[in-house]
């Protein structure tokens, strides 16, 4: 996450929930489906560059209630908060367990881990509910970074019914955002992809969760990545992770196809793989979640320090970003959006990392969710704002992503080809909701007094209605069958010019 003002608990009473479209108040329970309407093209009437036109202010007054509703399930469902005080105390009992067994010389550097039960995010996905539940396995390891500190992760195998290809399970490598993201807010996607037939990899950067906060040997004139927080624990944790994932330390090893490893990260972290994606060769894929950054490969040596047998030369990784309306704070949009993201919202680095890979000619897509916020990819439960559904599109795109680049486009789980659900602007498959469902019944949802907790689903919601209104979505993608096919913009479903909003 990035250190920007937090949004105001008070917010929750604050804003409208009534539908725009109808007045009629939200239901207490269910996805409200008006958050992911088809949205109409509305040109603004603008006075001094304020927008004034009523249909605009009422559309954006909904796109904002909306983008907190995730709070609202979770402090309306007796469901989440009574798992969510039982697994956190669990975790709360195996973290200082752990640090006494680490002793005084491996002292860990999360913050807020501190706080009892904060380790539970989304409290219904646990490694221990999805080893029960779906036969797989999660291993905690251990690794040292280049410098000496000590950095805890897990190792996610996928279920017996996953059958390991000849050649070794595809991998990927989760890095953690900042403002002490722990790894287990990034648990929806260690555990969709493992059930998909990925060997993943979760860790704690140095600083944060239950890794090292010092590395080793540290001195008041030598000390790297202290204070927590700057960029060096995450590119080169990003490296140091990766290093160790390909390596004969990683317990699975032996199963892991070495030449089809991807990684992803979120916030800082996506920065971060942004650029190890492009620095070291060994990557065949990133996706960013907040977002993909450009980069200079010429400057690799000064952000992080990959094998010399490894370094790359020019651009080569296709990679996927993926940003929101929305940071910290949920607020109105007082002026017209710059459209391409930035400075002005939808991201940090809005469109030019994406634009960047496009011009040069390697795949890249960048995707921008409707009434999302910078939370939408870490769930932290009760404090910080999101909205109900795009965390699940967002793994939508995270899968299709990597089976393109990793598995060549096919996923023996998931009847539609990888390309078609990275390019398709008609309703959402259930490639998203297979590791909510059935014998893997978990992941956050909406109360119903008489199911309990019903997760998140997103099949059959139009693509179209997922996307933003204030910022572009597009991709540069090469079909299987080795044509390219461009989309200036997904809303308006890929005019051959892209227009002057989206």
């Amino acid at each position: 996450m990035r250190p920007r003002l937090l949004i105001a608990t008070a917010l929750l009473a604050t804003l409208p929930f009534a539908a725009a479209s109808s007045g009629d108040p939200l239901p207490t329970t269910g996805v409200d489906q008006d958050c992911f309407a088809p949205a109409t093209r509305i040109d603004p009437m603008v006075v001094a560059g304020t927008p004034t036109n009523p249909a605009w202010l009422q559309r954006d007054a909904l796109n904002q209630a909306c983008a907190t509703l995730r709070l609202r399930d979770q402090v309306a469902s007796p469901a989440y908060g009574t798992t969510n005080l039982t697994e956190g105390a669990q975790l709360f009992g195996a973290q200082a367990q752990e640090q006494v067994a680490d002793g005084p010389g491996h002292v860990h550097g999360g913050l807020t881990t501190l706080v009892p039960g904060s380790q539970a995010a989304d409290a219904f996905r646990t490694a221990r509910d999805y080893e029960r539940r779906t036969g797989g396995t999660v291993t905690r390891v251990t690794f040292t970074s280049s410098d000496g500190a000590q950095l805890h992760g897990h190792l996610w195998m996928p279920p017996a019914r996953a059958r390991k290809p000849a050649a070794g399970y595809p991998g990927v490598v989760i890095t953690d955002g900042s403002v002490q993201a722990y790894e287990q807010l990034y648990y929806w996607a260690a555990q969709g992809l493992a059930q998909n037939g990925y060997q993943v990899l979760t860790y704690d950067v140095q600083g944060q969760g239950d890794s090292d906060l010092l590395p080793a040997g540290c001195t008041p004139a030598d000390c790297p990545g202290v204070p927590y927080q700057q960029s060096y624990n995450f590119y080169q944790g990003a490296e140091d992770s990766l290093s160790w994932f390909l390596s004969s330390k990683n317990p699975g090893a032996a199963s892991l196809n070495r030449s089809r490893v991807g990684i992803a990260g979120h916030s800082l972290g996506a920065a971060a793989v942004s650029w190890v994606g492009q620095c070291d060769t060994r990557v065949k894929t990133i996706v960013a979640w907040d977002d993909l950054q450009p980069i200079t490969v010429g400057d690799c040596s000064k952000n992080v320090t990959v094998p010399k047998a490894y370094q790359a030369k020019a651009l080569h990784t296709p990679a996927i970003g993926m940003t929101n309306d929305y940071e910290f704070n949920v607020q109105p949009a007082t002026s017209v959006p710059n459209p391409h993201g930035g400075t002005n919202g939808g991201g940090g680095a809005g469109d030019k990392g994406y634009v960047q890979l496009a011009k040069a000619g390697i795949d890249s897509q960048l995707v921008s969710f409707r009434n999302g916020t910078h939370l939408t990819y870490s769930y932290i439960p009760l404090v910080l704002p999101s909205n109900q559904l795009s965390e699940r599109f967002a793994f939508h795109y995270t899968l299709a992503w990597f089976d393109r680049y990793l598995r060549g486009g096919a996923n023996p789980y998931v009847r539609t080809s990888a390309f078609d659900r990275l390019t398709s602007l008609g309703g959402y498959d259930a490639s998203a909701d297979s590791n909510s469902l059935g014998a893997v019944s978990y992941g956050t949802g909406t109360w119903d007094p008489a199911k309990g907790n019903v997760p998140y689903l997103i099949k059959g919601i139009p693509v179209t209605g997922s996307l933003s209104f204030y910022y572009f979505s597009g991709y540069r993608l090469t079909f299987p069958a080795g044509q390219v096919r461009t989309c200036t913009d997904m809303l308006a479903h890929c005019p051959r010019v892209q227009p002057a909003v989206p």
